[in-house]
């Protein structure tokens, strides 16, 4: 083969390889603007997701690069659910951008760009996604609080009472303590806390001012509810049999430091009553309600959503 020829194929090989590696670099570079579910006419692609996921995520507390698959996907459901009401709304001539709407707009889209700018810019999010997320949000409480117009309270009321006497084993409680902690570095800490209690001066106060966990002091050093083991494990033995009101006379040696340690409540094994658990069961009752509604507006849609 002639000299030219070989630099001609060699150059086609170059070229045919680049375009290759250009098609794989724009096949990619779209997938962004893949279609995750589609609503009659209306598409809500994976771009909208992946941003409506990370503000969801974001304002929950949470790091939004760990957003998990489960989550993605209760974020589509809830938006194609947002679109599918929004929808609703418009064929039957119901005014969704009122004066609450466009108050509770504005005062959000100014609380994300006055306090959220590095993460808005972090993740690319524009002001049309921000107003977008809120209108799913507001469009979907909108509907929610129809719902729970439609329904007599004191029906309700009767019918959450009835579930829980159906379903009481799902309502068991074994026996805890409730506990509050005063974390120190040092023993000699630790027994000066101890001093100042039995003076008088308040748990919560002193757990404020005082105790180096950071998370628990913001709640006056209440750490939550604990069975036997769970304390044991944590604190030692000894601790769980104290009664409520009563806290510990010597520093307790933990793996952190050394703990004051208080019981603030207690739950007898047996049941938790339906007054505990009224408020958890009307609440999924309307949302139950509410769900239904959603699915027989949805019937009569065009509504597929993608494999993610």
């Amino acid at each position: 083969m002639k000299m030219k020829s070989v630099i001609r194929l060699a150059l086609l090989l170059c070229l045919a390889s680049l375009l290759l590696l250009t098609a794989g670099g724009c096949a990619g570079s779209s997938d962004s603007g893949r279609q995750a579910a589609r609503i009659n006419q209306t598409v809500i692609t994976q771009s909208d997701l992946d941003t409506y996921t990370a503000l969801k995520v974001y304002r929950a507390g949470y790091d939004p690069s760990g957003a998990e698959m489960e989550q993605k996907k209760e974020c589509l459901e809830e938006m194609v659910n947002a679109e599918v009401v929004r929808q609703y709304y418009e064929a039957n001539g119901t005014e969704i951008y009122d004066d609450l709407y466009n108050a509770g707009k504005d005062a959000f889209l100014e609380e994300m760009q006055s306090t959220e700018g590095e993460f808005l810019e972090q993740n690319n999010i524009s002001y049309d996604q921000l107003v977008y997320f809120y209108r799913t949000q507001f469009v979907t409480n909108k509907f929610f609080e129809e719902t729970r117009a439609q329904h007599d309270e004191e029906e309700i009321s009767n019918e959450a009472r009835e579930y829980y006497q159906e379903h009481l084993d799902d309502y068991t409680v074994e026996k805890e303590k409730r506990i509050s902690m005063i974390l120190t570095k040092k023993k000699k800490q630790a027994e000066e806390i101890i001093r100042r209690l039995d003076s008088g001066e308040d748990f919560a106060a002193v757990a404020r001012e005082a105790s180096i966990d950071e998370n628990s002091a913001a709640r006056g050093g209440d750490l939550g509810f604990f069975k036997k083991q769970e304390t044991r494990d944590r604190f030692g033995k000894g601790v769980f049999g104290m009664t409520t009101g009563e806290y510990t006379g010597s520093p307790v040696k933990t793996k952190d430091g050394y703990a004051v340690v208080k019981i603030t409540d207690s739950h007898d094994s047996g049941y938790f009553s339906y007054e505990e658990s009224a408020q958890d069961i009307i609440y999924s009752l309307y949302v139950d309600y509410n769900d239904q509604r959603i699915r027989e507006i949805r019937e009569s849609m065009d509504i597929e959503t993608e494999e993610l």
